[in-house]
């Protein structure tokens, strides 16, 4: 007799076989623990059911018969499925069809390459005949490093020296970016990634101080200070007005170098402002820029034979209009910086004045027609009076800070200040210049002139209460911070503005 699986199964539904597959699934220490002995009295005849040797086959068999039937199914549809794909793509209109996407994909690509391309060839011609762009890359031409010694540059620290020269409130350095001649990574701003910061050492001398800074700068101009040292220089090395051993210099540098592990990093070289003399030309009033020019020749400060001098176009105007920024310096002095630092043989990125980059900044954010920044030193102060894209000339004041240092620093602070002012009026009254709201102070004399017995007169600002630059300084956190000053928080912050502007 053939027996139905269906009949079969809806009759052991019906007499409760699942609750006795329930039965046999738990466990028997647990079905012994918790249900036999109530099971036992309640439901005799269904536990004699799941003990029976039929009704156990009978299950199985029911199993068995539907795993069966669906993998059968499962097979049979499978098959049909591949057969019908593999005679779909067997066939010749399947090949035509998809011959015919690839020749059109491929169409679509050379059509946007070529696009592309014909736009940047477009592009490239019209920035070419740009007279901005063509007056950009003569003054690329004609630039040439103020020492005038051979030097070993890297691409990217000639490019960050000549970015320091140009950037300061020209349309110039706007042109650089727009024609993107540079290296990106170097220039452009792009998001914060510890992987791109840069390693730098600055180097600032002042008042036979030589300060080191090892430091990190990301994409986006932060700086992060890591290590700081300050060294007493003798005479016999750096004189007033000399390196008279370039050797021994280099020596003390490289100490320092290995201290901060700044082996691999390149050099930004800062000197104060008394090494410098400017001095702002009408083009027009030149006969050419050049050292050889005598109206040019007439304004330093130092011997022909021994004057070094450094000119900055102030705009990218016309000849006739414009104004030409003349930096003046002792050949011999920075020969001595020079061969130093061939000596310590590291990419440099610039060898600069600390003054005039912090005074360019300064009338990036004021209003004022004439701006007013004094570079405070032990011995003396250097006063520098301008505006935006115009004249800029400095002025020399016989004094400095040690001068007015005493016990009584509120008394000592006064003093100075007040001959400041004085000196000022004089100069811009001479000039029939009128004063501004605020003289901002910068330099290693101001860390010994203020405290917190004494703040600033009214009519001074000092330069950290502007926002010239990013950066974090914690000396508490650092490994090595080594100073010989009470102060350099006045140097830090001009040496952060200064590598800013510079990079």
């Amino acid at each position: 007799m053939k027996i139905d699986p269906l009949f079969l199964e809806k009759y052991i539904s019906a007499t409760r076989v699942k609750f006795v597959e329930y039965f046999d699934l738990i466990s028997a220490e647990k079905f012994l623990r918790n249900k036999f002995k109530e099971s036992k009295k309640t439901f005799p005849f269904l536990k004699n059911i799941s003990r029976a040797e039929k009704y156990k086959k009978i299950i199985e068999r029911i199993k068995n018969f539907k795993i069966d039937s669906e993998l059968n199914n499962k097979i049979k549809k499978s098959k049909d499925s591949a057969s019908l794909i593999k005679e779909i793509k067997s066939s010749n209109s399947y090949k035509t069809i998809i011959s015919q996407i690839n020749q059109f994909k491929n169409k679509k690509v050379k059509q946007k390459k070529s696009k592309k391309n014909n736009k940047r060839l477009s592009l490239k011609k019209k920035d070419l005949s740009n007279i901005n762009f063509q007056y950009l890359i003569s003054k690329i031409n004609k630039f040439r490093f103020i020492s005038g010694s051979s030097f070993k540059f890297q691409k990217n620290d000639f490019i960050k020296y000549l970015v320091s020269k140009y950037k300061i409130n020209t349309q110039l350095f706007k042109e650089f970016k727009k024609y993107q001649l540079f290296n990106k990574d170097s220039l452009v701003k792009q998001k914060n990634n510890k992987k791109f910061d840069q390693k730098i050492g600055v180097v600032f001398y002042s008042d036979h101080n030589l300060i080191f800074i090892s430091l990190n700068i990301n994409l986006n101009n932060r700086i992060t200070i890591n290590g700081v040292t300050e060294i007493p220089i003798p005479g016999n090395v750096i004189g007033d007005s000399l390196v008279e051993d370039s050797n021994e210099l280099a020596n003390i540098a490289l100490d320092s170098i290995n201290l901060l592990d700044l082996n691999s990093a390149p050099l930004l070289v800062v000197l104060s402002s008394s090494f410098f003399n400017i001095h702002t030309f009408k083009a027009s009033d030149l006969k050419q820029i050049s050292q050889s020019d005598k109206k040019i020749q007439a304004k330093s400060p130092y011997l022909p034979d021994n004057t070094l001098v450094d000119f900055f176009r102030m705009s990218d105007a016309q000849i006739s209009n414009g104004f030409v920024r003349a930096t003046y310096s002792k050949k011999d002095f920075i020969k001595g910086w020079t061969d130093t630092l061939e000596m310590i043989d590291l990419p440099v990125i610039g060898l600069v004045p600390a003054a005039p980059l912090i005074f360019d900044a300064i009338t990036k954010i004021t209003l004022e027609e004439k701006t007013v920044l004094i570079d405070i030193e032990s011995t003396v102060t250097t006063l520098l009076i301008g505006g935006p894209f115009s004249e800029l000339n400095s002025h020399k004041l016989p004094f400095g800070s040690s001068l007015y240092i005493s016990n009584n620093l509120k008394n000592s602070g006064k003093n100075y200040f007040d001959r400041v002012s004085n000196s000022i009026k004089v100069i811009m009254k001479d000039n029939n210049d009128t004063s501004p709201l605020n003289i901002f102070v910068m330099g290693s004399g101001l860390d010994n002139l203020i405290n917190s017995e004494f703040d600033l007169p009214k009519g001074f600002k000092n330069i950290a209460e502007l926002k010239l630059s990013d950066f974090s300084y914690s000396p508490k956190n650092m490994q090595i911070h080594e100073l010989i000053s009470n102060s350099i928080d006045s140097r830090i912050f001009s040496l952060a503005s200064i590598l800013t502007s510079c990079v």
